[in-house]
């Protein structure tokens, strides 16, 4: 007879969540918020009780699986990016999930499966072991995501705001990991010479920053449209937010990752 603890099957899944949702920001280049995060895990966790239930018909276990996790990725990270948040939240889960499969197949630990989800016997030692590891493999998947994706070159930027338009000269540039507190939107930073009267939107608000140079408060606001065209001619719409700053290289400064998301 198989035995589940329901305080471990909680305990262990609230732990996995917060983590695959860690990776899953660092994969997608989003930050993730504590507090939104931590609910998004309680939320995974409960949702695991699923695996206590009698057999479900596979198609009813994987459409569960996905569903929970878009609730979850919406929660922890907003509507934006949404798609690209579940995929690699569902992906790393599944990678995880075979991990720890083979695990038990060689004895290292007891797994029951049951309706999409895994409850393990898994002391604290071997899931410390297993974080180390799922972290040096993480960096090695990051870091060979980011040189495919790597992007240089010219761009044009054309922001438009109620009757007002503005072009600037874009740089794609990793540096550039501002987001949004609010929206989890990415913002794109402008010299507010260069934008014309949309550097005094209607509406805005302020989203806290810090550089090599020092922190401050930068304020951004949401354009109507975002454009960003490549030397090649390409056209691409983008979701972000535009912050008024002062750039002495009169650029508008984006993250590469609106390119490919």
């Amino acid at each position: 007879m198989q035995v589940i603890y329901l305080d471990i099957l909680l305990i262990f899944n609230l732990y996995m969540n917060y983590l695959l949702l860690s990776f899953t920001a660092r994969i997608t280049h989003q930050r993730l918020v504590f507090w939104r995060a931590l609910l998004s895990a309680i939320l995974g966790s409960f949702s695991a009780l699923i695996i206590i239930l009698p057999e479900l018909p596979v198609i009813i276990s994987i459409a569960y699986k996905i569903i929970t996790a878009m609730i979850i990725c919406l929660l922890a990270f907003g509507k934006n990016n949404l798609f690209w948040s579940c995929l690699s939240f569902l992906g790393m889960s599944f990678l995880t999930a075979g991990a720890f499969i083979a695990v038990s197949m060689i004895g290292y630990t007891k797994i029951i499966k049951n309706n999409a989800f895994c409850y393990l016997d898994i002391s604290l030692l071997q899931l410390v072991i297993f974080t180390i590891i799922a972290y040096i493999i993480l960096h090695i998947v990051q870091y060979i995501h980011d040189r495919s994706h790597k992007i240089n070159g010219i761009y044009d930027i054309i922001i438009r705001y109620g009757n007002d338009t503005a072009k600037l000269t874009g740089l794609a540039d990793t540096g550039n990991a501002l987001v949004d507190f609010y929206t989890g939107k990415p913002v794109i930073i402008c010299d507010r010479n260069l934008l014309g009267e949309m550097a005094k939107p209607k509406h805005s608000h302020p989203v806290p920053y810090m550089t090599v140079a020092g922190s401050g408060m930068l304020e951004v606001f949401q354009p109507d449209e975002i454009l960003i065209l490549s030397e090649q001619g390409k056209s691409k719409s983008v979701d972000a937010l535009i912050g008024i700053g002062e750039q002495e290289n009169k650029k508008a400064i984006f993250n590469p990752k609106l390119l490919y998301y």
